[in-house]
């Protein structure tokens, strides 16, 4: 965790000088235009709209968009919220295709997966160059790639071929995956679809229960017992009185870049009254994920920031 918010501080560094003498190229795509599907570019837009009406995503206000697909038949996206030529934050989007004896014609319905503000994003191949992962001479043209875009449903993680290889990195902090995502099994996730943002959603709160903090620089949580978490609801009644939160998963920490910090959540709604929770992740203001609450329970632990 101290290495991430090191990284991260330094890239913010990084990137301020670097964008003043530079539009970044993401992975050989086109960044003068929005190629994507048509509901892909509303959800975008009702998303970045219902966040925008909270202080902490003000940058949301007037801002572009530059939407790139995530992979190979993934029918996945990243979007970036872009003020200028900076980034004011993020959207992942993904495709929840409909089964054929859901439909007589199998459709494509397209939901947010994860959100993020801050100038560092998910995907920003300046982390890769930084880390030493590629040299500025290995950047991507359109005919020449040596980085990809990967989403595993979890984890966000680059594609490099380097010198006849292939490696695999964590796309939030820059870390080296010790195999392929592909080949490995991932992390059962509770009503997998129930807790995206559809266009129906509307934000309904964001609550801040603390300060952003760094769960490496106080490792007490380590040796404390686990907070009982038996539902959704729990977690937030917890988060509430808690204030700090800190999510570890010794079998599946490479799958949510833990562990994670948590100091907070969103709820959004429906017209049917059904509830959608994210969590507030982060360590450094640069970089803040909002991710789906069911995405972690029952599969890690949640501790207290003991002081």
């Amino acid at each position: 965790m101290k290495r991430t918010k090191l990284i991260l501080s330094m890239l913010c560094i990084f990137i301020l000088s670097f964008y003043a003498c530079y539009t970044p190229s993401y992975a050989g795509q086109d960044s003068t235009g929005n190629a994507a599907p048509a509901p892909v570019l509303r959800l975008a837009e009702h998303t970045i709209k219902e966040l925008s009406k909270n202080s902490e995503f003000a940058n949301f206000i007037d801002s572009n968009l530059h939407i790139m697909p995530l992979g190979p038949g993934t029918h996945s996206f990243l979007v970036h919220v872009l003020q200028g030529k900076d980034i004011a934050g993020y959207l992942i989007i993904t495709g929840e295709q409909s089964s054929a004896e859901e439909m007589a014609t199998p459709q494509i319905k397209y939901l947010v997966t994860e959100y993020g503000v801050g100038t560092f994003s998910v995907f920003n191949p300046e982390l890769l160059y930084l880390l030493g992962h590629l040299s500025h001479l290995e950047k991507g043209t359109e005919n020449s790639t040596p980085h990809q875009m990967k989403y595993a449903g979890k984890l966000s993680y680059w594609v490099i071929e380097k010198e006849g290889k292939t490696i695999y990195v964590d796309a939030t902090n820059g870390d080296v995956l010790l195999d392929n995502p592909e080949m490995l099994t991932e992390p059962r996730t509770i009503d997998r679809y129930s807790d995206w943002i559809s266009t129906d959603h509307t934000l309904k709160t964001i609550q801040q229960t603390s300060p952003l903090f760094d769960s490496s620089e106080n490792l007490k949580w380590r040796v404390s017992t686990p907070v009982p978490i038996f539902s959704e609801r729990s977690l937030l009644r917890k988060l509430d009185t808690s204030k700090q939160l800190i999510f570890n998963s010794s079998d599946h920490n490479m799958w949510y870049s833990g562990p994670l910090s948590i100091t907070g959540y969103a709820t959004w709604t429906n017209p049917d009254s059904d509830y959608v929770s994210f969590l507030r992740i982060g360590t450094n203001e640069s970089l803040i994920r909002y991710i789906p609450v069911k995405r972690l329970l029952e599969n890690g632990n949640f501790y207290e920031n003991t002081k």
